[in-house]
């Protein structure tokens, strides 16, 4: 039997939000040396927050991102010496649209023992808060960035929305954020039903959702803020 462990450790939205952490997460990283994450700056930052006293210097670190997976070949070794060793997402809970999902998959390829922890997700935040349907939905990741891919996946899924009666969520990189908006607003039908939700869990945490006629009255501007995008057509 493999006594190894993988732990899924969250991490924050917003960095002055330490309370959106439970507690007990502190107790489990201090039993923990051999960190798996997707910027060790980052993540000894979040380190020391939850924890003052962590010897940081004591501790290993691998990268695991969408540029280096190299590292994953001494998670094997991990996993067959029955280690215990923890993934810490960028922000908000791991392995959910990040690339621990690869960690986690080589895990239990070696039938090693998952445990996630609770902690924020911005995409589930979201969808509670946008008023839209919470019985079905569809996370697309980035929608194309350029065009005519963009104009035709946002007619896709308005259009998907429509016939399934399906909450559509997506994200984008912050600094694209109002050319993104603007698209949407420009080729939806204006009974549409749009939501950005931006900065999730901090003091300037916004909430807007109301159908693209109204979006389309708006001054906005969401630049290179985090935020998440939902989009709703009802029957």
């Amino acid at each position: 039997m493999n006594t190894a462990i993988l732990h899924l450790i969250p991490n924050f939205l917003a960095e002055e939000t330490l309370h959106v952490i439970p507690s007990y997460i502190q107790d489990i990283v201090k039993n923990i040396s051999i960190f798996y994450v997707e910027e060790i700056k980052s993540a000894r930052r979040f380190l020391k927050k939850i924890d003052k006293n962590i010897n940081i210097d004591a501790l290993t670190f691998h990268f695991l991102n969408e540029h280096e997976i190299n590292d994953l070949h001494h998670a094997k070794q991990y996993f067959k010496d029955g280690k215990t060793i923890a993934y810490i997402s960028e922000a908000g809970c791991a392995a959910v649209a990040d690339p621990g999902a690869e960690l986690v998959s080589l895990a239990h390829l070696f039938h090693v023992k998952v445990v996630p922890h609770v902690g924020p997700n911005s995409i589930l935040l979201a969808l509670m808060a946008s008023g839209f349907n919470g019985q079905k939905f569809l996370f697309h990741g980035y929608l194309p960035n350029k065009q005519p891919a963009l104009t035709h996946k946002i007619k896709e899924i308005e259009q998907h929305s429509l016939k399934e009666n399906c909450t559509q969520i997506f994200i984008e990189t912050p600094y694209r954020n109002n050319q993104v908006l603007s698209e949407l607003i420009a080729h939806c039908h204006a009974h549409t039903k749009l939501c950005v939700a931006s900065n999730l869990t901090s003091v300037n945490e916004k909430i807007i959702s109301c159908t693209v006629a109204e979006w389309r009255k708006m001054d906005f501007n969401f630049h290179k803020i985090p935020s998440v995008f939902l989009l709703s057509v009802s029957n």
